[in-house]
């Protein structure tokens, strides 16, 4: 339902609970029927509520407050908004919600927005709630669904260390209802996102694919610090040093149509001597990821045309028999 003033509001949902098709966003060709006249919560000022809440703002979009505990009151203040004290007036006021609290507590926080709006008499119907998880299904609002609100999913494809003022660019994962896929889509576009629907059955495979991107990173940057304190004074400068390193293969990478032609390295060039002396030198504790990583790196250098047959072939074969 529209709010009286005609404006979309952003409000924000925070609690501690105890314990491919890509659709490019400009925001210019939006239609604003639907999303213009609907009111907007956000569940959980957290890195990635506060992300939601700062871009949609930065939209245009108007946010009309925040439900939750201490955290959420500070972060209401920074938002300039209106702290609720009762979830009922959080559902009550906002026509679309997203719940961004951690995947363990969506269901939770499904089922006590359901409560407190059936023990008031509160028609969720035409209503919106969105969880945020990557990996999570729909089942986890089935309480809301029940209910007959439109239920849906949106995940932004970041990792996010701090909140962001903009979404511009980011990919963001659409599921739910038909209408909420509908809606999902026109939001992603209004923020700027890339918008692409995964469908609840591939969600852990979409998520395994970021975290191959994101989370791994890290692993094996962890991994070459460890090596690289043999030359440095500390674990924060071995870190340091190498971040200039993983910038610049993020630049190869953004400028490159793929990963295959950001590759770079000895293994991109078919160079099996340097590889060889690599495992030589390395660690034993090293060698399992080196080989499970260099053998995944020879397969992409191979069918990115990188390096001939005969050496992946070559290279494989060192692989396999130093992991043995």
């Amino acid at each position: 339902m529209p709010g009286r003033d005609g404006i979309v509001h952003l409000c924000v949902f925070w609690r501690t609970l105890p314990g491919v098709r890509f659709f490019y966003a400009s925001g210019q060709s939006l239609q604003k029927g639907v999303v213009m006249d609907l009111s907007f919560g956000v569940a959980g000022p957290g890195r990635v509520g506060m992300s939601l809440a700062k871009a949609f703002a930065a939209a245009g979009l108007s946010c009309a407050g925040v439900y939750g505990g201490t955290h959420a009151k500070a972060r209401a203040a920074e938002l300039g908004v209106r702290h609720f004290n009762e979830l009922l007036g959080l559902v009550a006021a906002a026509d679309v919600i997203f719940i961004c609290v951690p995947d363990r507590f969506i269901n939770e926080a499904a089922e006590s927005m359901a409560k407190a709006a059936a023990q008031a008499g509160l028609d969720v119907h035409g209503k919106y709630f969105y969880h945020v998880s990557g990996s999570a299904g729909l089942d986890e609002l089935a309480p809301l669904k029940a209910l007959g609100a439109e239920t849906g999913s949106l995940h932004p494809l970041q990792s996010f260390a701090a909140p962001v003022k903009s979404l511009a660019g980011i990919g963001m994962a659409v599921d739910g209802s038909a209408k909420a896929q509908e809606l999902g889509f026109k939001l992603a576009r209004l923020s700027g996102a890339a918008a692409f629907k995964v469908p609840q059955k591939e969600r852990a495979l979409y998520h395994a694919a970021a975290c191959f991107c994101s989370n791994f990173t890290v692993t094996v940057t962890a991994l070459a610090e460890k090596l690289l304190l043999r030359w440095t004074d500390d674990e924060e400068n071995a870190h340091r040093l190498l971040v200039p390193l993983l910038a610049g293969t993020a630049a190869n990478l953004a400028s490159a149509e793929n990963a295959g032609a950001a590759l770079t390295g000895p293994i991109s060039r078919g160079d099996a001597v340097t590889v060889a002396g690599h495992l030589k030198v390395l660690p034993q504790e090293f060698v399992p990821a080196y080989c499970a990583l260099g053998l995944a790196t020879v397969k992409l250098a191979r069918e990115s045309g990188r390096i001939t047959e005969s050496a992946a072939a070559e290279m494989t074969e060192l692989f396999t028999e130093a992991n043995k």
